[in-house]
């Protein structure tokens, strides 16, 4: 991995915080580095093994900032052998993710009363879909991915950890739209996007900071978030997420969303006040890698107006409940 960061890099760097600020260059800094992150699971198995578990996998020092997280939701202490390793994870007990994808996540838990009805709308891997049915205990989760192959790992990630009332499928989202218009109180958007985090985790992403990916992929985001606004019922919540840097495919969408759906507002999340994006008037959140707790996510809660209208699971289309995971 080049351990200089590029031109384009110190560009994004100097339109986020400034000509050679001392945040610029610590965010630079830990791109390049990639520095060693607490790793988290997502507990999915039962209370005792739970407590096995934290006997042998210590979990990270506390940190005022996360008193917020669930019970579900564990840091590990890092070091020692990779989550992915331990025999409990193959046998179902937890997900293991970035911390970052669990902060982008954690909007969800200002959502005031248990959806029916949550759609995952690009949901491989898996982790955000996870989280919900952790966090909302929905009665149908559906997770869409419209990649065959990204369809087979999320549907083994939801199979493995015993997710409940858990379905899948592999529509565009405009077909999404027709067969579930207003049907979902709960829809998450993790959108595609250029990825620049992943450097902080010591991954190769060429072209991650180039103007023409940044702008494929604002253009993309915003016909996904649109598309999935119509699936949201009145009084809903729609969750757009990323893990990425560029304020073209975080702040400037949701503002290019909010300007075309005025039936939509951007919602506070008042524990990630801390991390209250300085580049928009309304509320939404940036986590960076220089701060010590994950390679680095964009998050906005949306709720549209009105009396939520949404029906009950046996209501939907019978092609959306065709495919349900294992259990």
């Amino acid at each position: 991995m080049n351990h200089e960061p590029t031109r384009l890099m110190q560009r994004e760097a100097e339109r986020l915080f400034g000509a050679e600020s001392a945040e610029s260059l610590q965010f630079l800094d830990a791109l390049m580095s990639a520095p060693d992150f607490a790793p988290c699971v997502l507990w999915t198995g039962e209370t005792d093994a739970l407590n096995d578990f934290r006997q042998h996998r210590p979990l990270a020092e506390s940190d005022p900032r996360l008193d917020w997280l669930p019970d579900f939701a564990l840091r590990l202490a890092i070091g020692g052998e990779s989550p992915g390793r331990d025999p409990l994870h193959d046998a179902g007990a937890f997900y293991s993710l970035d911390f970052s994808s669990v902060w982008a996540a954690s909007a969800l838990l200002t959502i005031p009363q248990g959806p029916r009805c949550v759609l995952d709308l690009c949901a491989s891997p898996g982790g955000k879909s996870v989280f919900a049915s952790l966090a909302l205990k929905p009665e149908f989760l559906l997770s869409n991915e419209v990649i065959g192959k990204r369809l087979a790992v999320l549907r083994h990630n939801l199979a493995r950890c015993g997710i409940a009332h858990a379905f899948t499928q592999r529509l565009d989202p405009r077909d999404l739209a027709k067969l579930a218009p207003g049907a979902f109180e709960v829809v998450i958007v993790d959108a595609p996007c250029s990825g620049q985090s992943l450097l902080a985790k010591g991954i190769e992403n060429p072209g991650a900071f180039h103007p023409s990916t940044v702008k494929g992929n604002a253009k993309r985001q915003v016909g996904i978030l649109s598309t999935a606004a119509e699936c949201v019922t009145p009084g809903g919540h729609l969750l757009y997420a990323t893990c990425t840097f560029a304020e073209r495919e975080n702040e400037r969408v949701i503002a290019r969303f909010l300007d075309r759906h005025p039936d939509f507002s951007a919602q506070p999340v008042p524990h990630l006040e801390p991390w209250r994006s300085t580049l928009a008037e309304f509320p939404a959140y940036r986590l960076y890698p220089h701060s010590g707790l994950g390679a680095g996510a964009f998050t906005c809660l949306l709720r549209r107006d009105g009396l939520p209208s949404a029906g009950t699971p046996t209501e939907l289309d019978p092609s959306l409940i065709a495919y349900p995971v294992a259990q």
